[in-house]
C-alpha cells in the first residue's frame, strides 16, 4: 500500500484551492491519497474486483470535495464531496507516491466501510479561520486517509503532516 500526495497545481477553481491550502499549510502538499497494489491482496474489496493497474491507474482511495461520487458507490451515489474509491494515473510530476506501512486488508475494509461518507468542508474552513472546528462522520482527504492507517486521531493530520508522519514511519521500519 502507498500514499500519495498532490503536489501539482490543476487548473480553475479547483488549482486555486491547491495554492491556498499549499500556502495555509506552509507546505507542497494539497491532497493525499490512499494507494492499493495488486501485491496488498485487497483485490476482492475494491470495486471491480481487482487491484492490478489498468492504463497506467490504480485504485485510490480519499475524500474529495469537487468530484461526483461514482454510480456503483453505495452511499450518496452521485452526490459531490465524500469518500470514493477513483482509478488515478500517478505521474511522478505531480504527485510524490511513499509506502504506507499499515494493514492493507485493514485499511481497504475501512476505505469500503466509509465509502460515500461526506466531505469535511468545516474542516478546510477551519484550516483557513481557525475559529471553524470540524464537524464529527465528515472527513478531508488526510483524515480519510489518517483514518485507513488507523492513525489516532485522524483529524490532526493535514495533507502535508500526513504525508511526513508517513515518511517517518518507513524510515523507522528500516
Amino acid at each position: 500500500m502507498k500514499l500519495a500526495s498532490y503536489k501539482s497545481t490543476r487548473p480553475g477553481l479547483q488549482g486555486l484551492a491547491n495554492r491556498i491550502i499549499r500556502f495555509r499549510l506552509r507546505g507542497q502538499y494539497s491532497h493525499n491519497e490512499v494507494v492499493f497494489e495488486p501485491s496488498d491482496g485487497v483485490g476482492f474489496l475494491m470495486p471491480d474486483g481487482t487491484c492490478e493497474e489498468v492504463d497506467g491507474a490504480m485504485w485510490c482511495v480519499s475524500s474529495v470535495a469537487a468530484e461526483r461520487l461514482p454510480a456503483w458507490s453505495p452511499r450518496r451515489a452521485g452526490a459531490v464531496g465524500g469518500v470514493r474509491f477513483k482509478r488515478i494515473k500517478l505521474d511522478p510530476a505531480h504527485w510524490d507516491v511513499i509506502d504506507f506501512p499499515v494493514d492493507a486488508k485493514y485499511a481497504a475494509f475501512r476505505a469500503k466501510y466509509s465509502q460515500g461518507a461526506m466531505y469535511g468542508w468545516r474542516t478546510i474552513l477551519g484550516y483557513l479561520t481557525w475559529l471553524v472546528p470540524g464537524q464529527a462522520g465528515r472527513a478531508t482527504c488526510s483524515q480519510q486517509s489518517a483514518y485507513l492507517g488507523a492513525f489516532r486521531d485522524p483529524w490532526r493530520f493535514d495533507p502535508c503532516t500526513l504525508h511526513s508522519a508517513v515518511e517517518a514511519m518507513g524510515s523507522v521500519r528500516r
